[in-house]
């Protein structure tokens, strides 16, 4: 049962009403350090790209949702779980600070039609996540004509930390507003949850192929990767832009 309580950050937006709330679990950020003029034209009109010291980032955020319950019905019964695989960049818009989704890839195609309806740019992939020991193992195939393939394994590392204010981790993970795009429209959305409390990771990339801008020319070197291990997540409504 997903436990109902979820403490608002200091300065995150209000999230009325929510209409979702997730558990999600095994989270790994694989965060890459991305050529600003590379992003700049990849970021609709209507938000601006957000840098940490001048330096531009695309983060992959793969993901396993374990509970999924829409607000005042039970909870969505899954006989295999629904995986995510998010690909985001760092925006703002009119002083707010947040994401920009270039894709989230899922396996429930019952969730790509949904994301249809909601404007949030869900598309169906081929997933499978293991676990070994400490190390869970993600395979990803995008079905479609938008090919895009993701094999990688990941192990935590370290003791779990909160991420200090100003530092390069915060910037990145303390994120609670996005932003989508759809047939020339702007949208917006906004999450609720605890503050992240995070492990350092070691990832093992065996595949990775998605977006042709992204190519090994624009990705800079040190990513930061962060796993964590659960989160309980409320999902606002998403609303169009004027």
């Amino acid at each position: 049962m997903i436990i109902k309580k979820t403490t608002q950050k200091a300065g995150a937006p209000p999230l009325s009403p929510w209409v979702l709330i997730q558990k999600w679990e095994h989270l790994l950020f694989i965060h890459l350090p991305v050529s600003p003029v590379a992003l700049t034209s990849q970021i609709p009109e209507g938000l601006e790209l957000d840098t940490y010291d001048g330096q531009a980032w695309i983060s992959i955020v793969a993901l396993k949702v374990s509970k999924n319950r829409i607000r005042y019905l039970p909870s969505i019964p899954y006989q295999h779980p629904m995986l995510q695989l998010n690909v985001r960049t760092y925006v703002k818009r009119k002083g707010e600070k947040g994401v920009y989704f270039f894709t989230m890839d899922t396996n429930k195609l019952s969730v790509v039609f949904g994301g249809k309806i909601v404007k949030a740019p869900f598309l169906h992939a081929a997933m499978k996540m293991k676990q070994s020991a400490d190390t869970y193992h993600l395979d990803s195939l995008r079905k479609g004509n938008l090919p895009a393939v993701f094999h990688a394994s990941y192990t935590p590392v370290g003791e779990a930390f909160y991420p200090e204010r100003q530092s390069l981790d915060y910037w990145l993970l303390e994120r609670y507003v996005f932003w989508t795009y759809k047939k020339n429209h702007l949208y917006r959305g906004a999450i609720q949850h605890e503050r992240w409390k995070v492990r350092n990771a070691k990832v093992n990339i065996d595949k990775l192929a998605f977006s042709s801008f992204l190519s090994k020319a624009v990705i800079g070197e040190n990513p930061v990767i962060h796993y964590a291990r659960s989160k309980i997540a409320r999902n606002g409504i998403i609303k169009k832009m004027k």
